[in-house]
């Protein structure tokens, strides 16, 4: 699982990118969502080796969740880096809500 994360994220070998596009559940692996679960799952087996998994699942989530953090109060910096799905577009619009939010009328 991780060779397979390597390969996604550094878009080579393109025998194995061209593989994981052109089936259903690996083009989700090149959308922030897809890596961001895969990285949970790979920080949960990290859990399960003793004390050193357990410090590096810890420092792992660590990653992960400043990495969402971002993610969230800053979508444009990870256009480049990762696809947009389709749920993700439709679903998540992580906008902050003070800069693109429309006057309602107060209703009385």
């Amino acid at each position: 699982m991780s060779a397979i994360m390597l390969c996604v994220a550094i878009e080579a070998p393109k025998f194995v990118t061209d593989k994981l596009e052109s089936s259903t559940v690996g083009i989700q692996l090149f959308t922030f969502r897809g890596r961001y679960m895969v990285d949970l799952l790979i920080s949960l087996f990290l859990f399960a080796m003793a004390p050193w998994g357990i410090l590096m699942g810890s420092f792992t989530l660590f990653l992960i969740f400043g990495i969402r953090f971002l993610g969230v109060k800053q979508p444009d910096a990870f256009n480049e880096i990762f696809r947009q799905s389709d749920i993700e577009s439709q679903a998540d619009s992580y906008t902050l809500e003070s800069e693109y939010d429309t006057p309602v009328p107060e209703r009385r």
